[in-house]
């Protein structure tokens, strides 16, 4: 009842400070001041979920596939096998870097402070609208999901329930949901005090426009070291999440993109063979990466989104503070007195990004040409 009432206070506040109240304690609750017993064993519990499936996928899957197909009764196993290493990785690292969650945790709260030492609250209704539309959205993936798994398992497993079957995809992606969610409000944390912050600097600088010039001078370096303070409040919070879900983050966009790329070539394989399975191994994929896009476009939207707000904040503290009204004098500033936070997480290093892509859409090419070959000798063996 009381879970209800806070989702209800969230999303229908009577006012920005009991909408702050809310914000603050789904805050607390992804971000403890301590590493708690129940978030090792959190940590630990996930592990070994992670790998009694790695053991099921390894062990128990192939020997129940009867596709007919050396792709899906290879490939199918490989996926499980490759997603299930990549989680246990993700989770031993986060857990070695637990420490830092309470040190996010303490951050907050001292950030959060200064501001209320000002009386300086603000309510982000995008976080809102981008919470129910993500729900909604996991809703409708996850449906979908679920009912390719039973389609695609009714076809090709053998003596294996396809409830069994659903049950077992949804728990084994319990933990990518998780801490993918859980990377998703740390942004929004940052996002949200990053609109505060330029927010603060905004409406102090027109405070002070009708003061007489010394003591503008005056306030206005005030006012600067405050920001910078709070700006390296940020700076801090955004250093310790990097640290945390930095490896969570690479493997899970590497995944994703190898992940589309499959589902391309599983959507050619199917319009070539036109057969029962490979149309629905290509709809599954579908699906997955559809339920997964759920997760990854809000991230790096978000991250994009700080990015932005601390060009702007960069911007704005130049023009008003460094009084550089003119383009050129401000780019020169910028060039040397840079405020500005730079979290890695969402700073792409093209060249190696295509790179990348380029070897993976290789080898999908060689995959269709050794299909096709495949195909033809089949056909004219027949």
């Amino acid at each position: 009842m009381n879970a209800l009432q806070s989702v209800k206070s969230f999303f229908l506040p009577t006012s920005s400070a009991d909408w702050w109240v809310q914000f603050r304690k789904w805050e607390h609750l992804c971000c403890p001041k301590q590493p708690t017993v129940r978030l090792v064993f959190l940590f630990l519990f996930f592990l070994v979920l992670e790998l009694t499936v790695f053991a099921i996928t390894l062990l128990y899957v192939p020997s129940r596939m009867h596709t007919g197909s050396f792709f899906l009764d290879n490939g199918v196993p490989a996926i499980l096998i490759i997603a299930t290493t990549g989680s246990v990785v993700k989770l031993s690292h986060m857990l070695s870097q637990r420490h830092r969650i309470g040190a996010i945790s303490d951050t907050l709260q001292q950030f959060d402070h200064t501001i209320q030492m000002l009386d300086f609250r603000m309510k982000c209704d995008e976080i809102v609208y981008w919470t129910a539309g993500w729900s909604i959205t996991f809703a409708i993936t996850t449906l979908m999901f679920s009912v390719t798994i039973k389609v695609f398992g009714s076809v090709v497993f053998e003596h294996v329930g396809t409830g069994l079957m659903i049950v077992f995809i949804n728990i084994t992606n319990i933990p990518y949901s998780v801490f993918t969610v859980w990377f998703i409000v740390c942004e929004l944390c940052i996002r949200c005090r990053m609109k505060l912050l330029h927010s603060l600097l905004d409406g102090g600088m027109r405070a002070m426009a009708p003061s007489r010039r010394i003591e503008m001078v005056k306030r206005s370096s005030q006012l600067l070291a405050g920001v910078t303070n709070l700006h390296a409040d940020l700076s801090s919070i955004v250093g310790h999440v990097s640290a945390i879900f930095c490896v969570q983050v690479t493997i899970s966009l590497s995944a994703y993109t190898i992940l589309l790329i499959f589902c391309i070539f599983s959507y050619y394989r199917a319009a070539v063979v036109m057969g029962e399975i490979e149309t629905n191994f290509a709809w599954l994929t579908i699906c997955w990466s559809l339920y997964n896009s759920c997760f990854q476009i809000p991230k790096v939207l978000f991250g994009a989104w700080i990015r932005q707000g601390s060009n702007q904040l960069t911007k704005l503290v130049h023009h008003h503070l460094r009084h550089a009204d003119e383009f050129m004098v401000q780019n020169q500033q910028l060039e040397h007195y840079s405020l500005t936070i730079r979290p890695w997480y969402y700073t792409i290093n093209w060249p190696v990004y295509a790179t990348v892509i380029g070897y993976i859409s290789t080898y999908v090419v060689i995959l269709i040409q050794f299909d096709s070959k495949t195909l033809d000798i089949t056909r004219a063996t027949e």
